[in-house]
């Protein structure tokens, strides 16, 4: 039996709700209590009696078991919004010592959230650690939704029925199946989540100033000039109109429902701005102020405090330290760059808000066009693993651009990335791929690089297209935006230089592309457009030679002195 106690099991974490809320899910402690006790006495009269089976007097004695879970025994977590308990798990361990009860209970204002089968995944995930092998559950026959939690989850359920109850048993290691499930779940999740930032039906720039030049005045011009399709608010501390829209004092003083919140304020006072927002309701946030983990130890800790303050309110952020967003479904250009993005099918990510306008410029120049564009910063929340489960199934997007500096999570941007690739291309610059450069990208953006053998594989596994410089990226994009998949790996070359097509020859076996052979006789067709010499083998050399010019006698349209043809 293992001891789970300071591993895994005594974490915090962060999980994304079906619908794109976030909650906080971590064992309670003994100081808990009386929030615990809260949370029961919260419930109705109906939830508590099917948490516990019958009516039960809610008081310290009751929720002493969960508090302080030593994990080999007994395990439990709670579901906190902010400072509010609104959810807890618990299970506790039998006779059988590879066999564990469950039973968990969420407030009644935050059922149908998928609350309780997130709490199940981590439930069985610190269970299995403590060397759990299946739990089981007594649920009231007619307790719908606690049934349909545990019918949906991805575990192989077996259920009696007796005396009104319905016992459930099942294995909790993580099957094909289950992880299938949780994939299928974070999918749904995470895109809901990320709604706000592609589609926001209003937007504030906190920190818009009136004088030209400055960046949060700057960018709400940019989200006006872009003819932007909702309603645009700006807020600074005078509440001077900027570009003749009345601005507000605090976001908190916008008569209507604001979607996404752009804080365009000094760092030191970016929590501030970001609090006001979450009392509005805002749960998208994007964060264009530097000054966070880029900068070293202070940074790093008013990051944390941001985050901390994101996840407790249930809200996502990008950022900070980023250009801003970018989308081409809602007329948005949330950003600071001098021009709106062209719209197209390509959705683009990057690590650097430099890099990231260079590339718009270089796209503008060969006249690509995007669906979306979104500076990642330091992505203290939303990373290029987030946006690949948007684009994914977004119909606005046929191509994924990513600049990278670093991963957060390879193994999942792996998975994401060759179940993405299955469908759209998906293209990649990494950046940071020698000590010098990654001691860079550290400095930039707080990124830890990983090596380049390890980039390299894992690109390779998962199916992503690596572009060495910019050019490259630019070239491959404007190919694979402008012409349908090719279905396999054969290439014909066409050229009307021989040097040229042998230099492309080679570059397509370097890259394990097969140049097949032609057939002896091409169409008629490819006969009229390109003599070609040596037609039955690629590269075909079509001549330079000009053809020469046929001519016919014409008749003038008016001839008096041609005799009739009749």
């Amino acid at each position: 039996m293992q001891d789970a106690s300071s591993g895994v099991a005594a974490e915090a974490v962060d999980v994304i709700l079906r619908d794109g809320g976030t909650l906080r899910l971590r064992p309670p402690a003994a100081a808990d209590a009386d929030q615990v006790v809260g949370f029961f006495d919260r419930l109705s009269a109906r939830s508590l009696y099917l948490r516990f089976h019958g009516a039960r007097e809610v008081d310290t004695r009751l929720v002493e078991p969960f508090l302080d879970p030593d994990w080999a025994e007994r395990g439990s977590l709670v579901g906190t919004l902010g400072e509010r308990i609104v959810a807890l798990a618990s299970y506790a361990r039998l006779r059988d010592p590879s066999t564990a009860e469950l039973a968990f209970a969420v407030a009644d204002e935050e059922q149908g959230r998928g609350i309780g089968t997130r709490l199940l995944e981590q439930l069985a995930a610190r269970a299995g650690e403590a060397g759990v092998e299946r739990f089981v559950a007594d649920v009231m026959a007619d307790n719908r939704p606690a049934l349909g939690v545990f019918g949906d989850a991805g575990f192989e359920v077996v259920r009696e029925l007796g005396g009104g109850e319905v016992e459930l048993r099942f294995p909790i290691a993580a099957t094909e199946r289950f992880r299938t499930r949780v994939e299928e779940r974070d999918h749904v999740a995470v895109a809901a989540s990320l709604r706000p930032f592609f589609v926001p039906a209003s937007v504030a720039v906190v920190g818009a100033s009136r004088r030209r030049g400055s960046i949060g005045g700057e960018l709400f011009r940019n989200v006006l000039e872009a003819d932007f399709a909702g309603a645009a608010y700006p807020v600074n501390r005078g509440g001077e109109p900027v570009a003749g829209v009345r601005a507000y004092s605090s976001i908190e003083e916008i008569p209507d429902p604001v979607d996404l919140a752009v804080i365009c304020v000094p760092g030191a006072q970016v929590l501030d701005a970001a609090e006001s927002a979450f009392r509005k309701g805002v749960r998208a946030l994007c964060v264009i102020s530097s000054g966070f983990a880029e900068t070293g130890a202070e940074g790093r800790e008013r990051q944390e405090r941001l985050l901390a303050l994101v996840r407790a309110h249930g809200a996502r952020l990008v950022g900070p330290n980023c250009l801003g967003i970018s989308s081409s479904a809602a007329r948005l250009n949330a950003t600071f760059a001098p021009r709106a993005l062209p719209p197209g099918r390509i959705g683009f990510s990057s690590q650097s808000g430099a890099l990231g306008l260079a590339l718009l410029e270089k796209a503008a120049e060969r006249r690509l066009g995007f669906s979306a564009f979104v500076s990642i910063g330091n992505k203290a929340d939303v990373s290029s693993n987030d946006l690949l489960e948007w684009w994914e199934d977004d119909a606005e997007t046929d191509v994924v651009l990513l600049y990278l500096e670093s991963f957060g999570n390879p193994r999942k941007f792996g998975r994401l990335a060759r179940r993405v690739a299955r469908r759209k291309p998906i293209l990649a610059l990494k950046a940071g791929t020698t000590s010098v450069g990654a001691r860079a990208a550290s400095s930039h953006t707080a990124a830890l690089a990983g090596s380049e053998a390890a980039v390299d594989a894992l690109f390779r596994q998962a199916g992503v297209l690596r572009a060495r410089t910019l050019e490259e990226l630019v070239d491959a994009a404007a190919l694979l935006s402008t012409q349908p998949l090719p279905h396999g790996r054969r290439v014909a070359v066409v050229t009307n230089a021989g040097g040229l097509g042998i230099l492309c020859a080679d570059a397509c076996d370097a890259s394990g592309l097969e140049l097949p052979e032609l057939a002896p006789r091409p169409g008629r067709r490819s006969r009229r457009r390109c003599r070609a010499r040596r037609a039955s083998r690629t590269p075909s050399t079509c001549s330079a030679r000009p053809r020469p010019r046929r001519t016919r006698p014409r008749c003038p349209r008016s001839s008096p002195t041609l005799p009739s043809t009749r």
